[in-house]
Formats: structure tokens, sequence, C-alpha cells
């Protein structure tokens, strides 16, 4: 094999960097590499293998970069992605992946590539339609210096093991080359800026979408080992039955403006109006500005196309860039619906649990009231027979209870002396009444 001339070495940090620095640094990370790829023999053979269509033709990429903008209809591809599963005509599902997330297939690692290679052939093997939503329910994107790929989603269960790289993977960013198809690309094909954290948020999952999940779980209970999955039989088993999605339709194309900034194609002046109707839309490149694409991220969450509507045969021909396509507001209408019932549903199981709590605190409120109003009212009773007592006690030994009992005994004896005078006189009328005198008795 020929060894092509490589460019100067640029040392660079295996950290992850800011986004606003991360489209600059992974151009840098991916300007270290020169294809090992050199002649126009050693690419054709590697197709051959992989069996890639003859109406796609390869070029080696001499002096070019896998982040160097690629020619009209051509793409960057990388030897390694095609050994993980990649095959060509680039399948509708894998065209959606990239185009939300917004990445050239060259920003996939090989193992990027398996994953996503192998969830495909997985539900072909459940019998369930691949599901962007359901994929993104399970994997979530990683990125490491410019390349992306996969891991497995907190919570969501893994399906796959066998993912640590072998020692060729090492030498799998030399091994490039660039493929040009004959139709237009249904994916971004430039490198641009960093996926926006709305394209890696969790997805809301229709009913269809659980199914899938739960047909995928049951089917395969335990992970899956890709090294051995991803043989020549299951992927030729899996994309065979596909052929249908396998080369999705052209995107709809809708009149370019005539400003700088409103257009989302870049047209060659020099192509014959014909031609420019198969250009395909460069997605995330370094001329779009950071507001529009501010505004892209903004209307992409809120009208965000569904599998099913992203896979369904266009009416016309023509192309429709992206801002127009979150302009659509009926197509995101019922995912938007869906959310909307989630959030409301959810909020209901809130309040319901907080009635439960208060129901809960009042009940232990009231049962304690009247715990605390029952031995008030027995301390209350207690207090006037202890008030009563000491009232009567201290009435008894007061000087008022002194003298009404000295009155009263006063006015008893000066009644029983008037009985005994009576009786006196009445038994001896001599007597004299004026004599007849009771002394006071002494205290």
């Amino acid at each position: 094999m020929e060894i092509c001339p490589t460019s100067p070495v640029l040392i660079l940090s295996d950290t992850d960097s800011n986004d606003d620095d991360a489209a600059t640094l992974s151009r840098s990370a991916s300007e270290r590499f020169t294809s090992s790829l050199c002649t126009q023999a050693e690419v054709e053979a590697l197709c051959k293998k992989h069996g890639v269509p003859p109406e796609f033709a390869a070029q080696p990429a001499v002096d070019r970069r896998a982040c160097t903008p690629p020619r009209r209809g051509a793409i960057c591809v990388y030897a390694h992605a095609l050994e993980a599963g990649l095959r060509f005509p680039l399948h509708a599902f894998f065209s959606e992946a990239l185009s939300h997330f917004r990445l050239a297939p060259s920003q996939l690692t090989p193992n990027g590539w398996r994953v996503l290679v192998g969830f495909f052939v997985l539900c072909h093997s459940a019998g369930v339609p691949p599901s962007l939503a359901v994929f993104r329910h399970f994997f979530s994107l990683s990125s490491r210096n410019g390349w992306y790929g996969f891991k497995c989603r907190k919570g969501a269960g893994a399906l796959f093991t066998g993912l640590t790289s072998p020692k060729s993977d090492k030498e799998w960013k030399r091994g490039f080359f660039f493929l040009t198809s004959p139709e237009p690309w249904a994916c971004p094909v430039r490198w641009g800026e960093p996926p926006s954290n709305i394209s890696t948020a969790g997805p809301a999952l229709s009913s269809n979408d659980k199914k899938s999940v739960a047909k995928l779980i049951h089917k395969h209970s335990a992970a899956v080992d890709l090294r051995t999955f991803l043989s020549e039989n299951n992927l030729a088993a899996a994309f065979s039955s596909n052929l249908a999605g396998a080369s999705p339709p052209p995107p709809l194309q809708l009149p370019p403006s005539t400003g700088s900034e409103g257009s989302d194609l870049i047209l060659d002046e020099a192509v014959a109006p014909a031609e420019k109707v198969k250009a395909e839309p460069e997605w995330g490149t370094p001329e779009l500005s950071r507001k529009k694409r501010k505004l892209e991220e903004v209307a992409s969450t809120k009208y965000e196309l569904r599998p099913s509507e992203r896979n369904t045969p266009p009416a016309a021909p023509t192309m429709l860039s992206m801002p127009q396509v979150a302009n659509c507001e009926p197509l995101g209408y019922a995912m938007e619906l869906d959310e909307n019932q989630t959030a409301t549903e959810h909020d209901a199981a809130a309040l319901r649990e907080q009635l439960k709590e208060m129901k809960r605190v009042m009940e232990a409120e009231r049962e304690k009231a009247k715990v605390e109003l029952a031995a008030a009212k027995q301390a209350a009773e207690t207090a006037v027979e202890s008030a009563k007592t000491a009232a009567v006690q201290q009435f008894l030994g007061s000087k008022e209870y002194t003298r009404l009992v000295a009155e009263q005994t006063l006015a008893a004896y000066e009644r029983g002396a008037e009985v005994m005078k009576n009786v006196a006189l009445r038994l001896n009328p001599r007597l004299d009444a004026a004599k007849l005198l009771l002394p006071l008795p002494l205290d």
C-alpha cells in the first residue's frame, strides 16, 4: 500500500471544549490526519468489498481532510465505518439521525456507526420500524474532539455490548475517502457546529414508540454483543428487507431567498438551473450566522418532524430547507399535543399527591386538637372544683362568716328564751314576767 505524505501534527487536549470553540477544535483535530487510502484501486476495492453500488463514485482524498468541505454531491466516508455496518444507499433512518444531530457521516466514529446500525438491525429482528425517537430513548450523543458517538441513556437499559475498540481502530481516522452520489444526499455533508442541546435532550415518546420500546426489551432481554451480531448475514437481511427506505426521496425544494442571509441552500453560480434542484442542503456550514442558528433551534423545538412524517414521500420533487420545515405548523402539532398531555398528566399526579398529603396533615391536626380540647376541659373542671373548695374554706375562716353565725345564734337564743318565758308564766301566772330574763351566752 502506498504511504501518503502527512501534514504537521497539531497536539490537542483530549478534554471536552466549550460549545463556542467546539467547531474550531473539531476541524483542528481532524486536520491532523491525512488519508492512508491513496490510490483509486484501493478505494474501489473497498467499495466492492462492502457492496457500495457502482453508481456511487469513489475517489481518494489526496490532500483533502475529513473535515474539508466535499465537492458537490460527495461526502467523506471512513473505511472502518463500512466495516462497522454502514451501507449505501444511505437508509432514511440514518439520514434522519444525521440531520437531527446536524452531523455529516464522517463526524460519527466507527463505534457510533456500529451502535446506529446495530439498532437498525435490532429493530428488524424484533419486527419494529426503526424510529429516531426510540433510538434517542435508549442512546444519547457523546463527543470527543469533534467526533461523535452514542452512549446508553441512564435508566433506559443497555441494548449492546462489545463496543471496546480493538487496536486497529486507532488508525480509523486516517482511512477515509470521498463518495459521490447520483442523487442529492438527505443529510448534512459538511462539518458544522456542535449539535444543539435541544437535539440531544431526551425525546417525547408517542404511544407507538412506547410499544416499540417494549417489543425491543421483550425481544432482547439481554444486551447483544455487536461484534458478533453485526454479521454479514444479519446486515444483508436487515438492509434487503428495508429497500423501500434505503433510497429516500429527494427533499422538497422551495425557491431560495434572494437575500444573502436568509437561505439555507448554498448553490454554485455556474450550475445550470436543472442541476440546482438536485443540490443538497449544507446544514451546519460555517457561513450560517449564530443568530440564524438560534432561530432554527427554537423553531425546530416547537415543530420537530416525527419519524413517520420524515419518511413519507413528498408530493413534489422540491427541496425544503430546515427553517422552512420548522415553520410548517401542522407537522409538529400532534407531537406538541403529546408533550402537553404528558406535562398535564404529570402536573395532575403531583397535585393529587399534594392534596393527599394535605388531607393527612389536616386529619393529624384535628386529632391533636381533639386531644388538647379534652385535656383543657378536664383541667378547667378540676380548676373549678378546686376554686370552689378554696372559696368555701376561705369563707368559713372569714369574719363575715363568724358574724353571720353569731347573728343566727343570737336570734335562735332570743326565740328560745321567749318560749321558755311563756311556758313559765303559763305554769305559774303569779311570776313577774319582767324578772324572767336569761343571761346571754358568752363566746
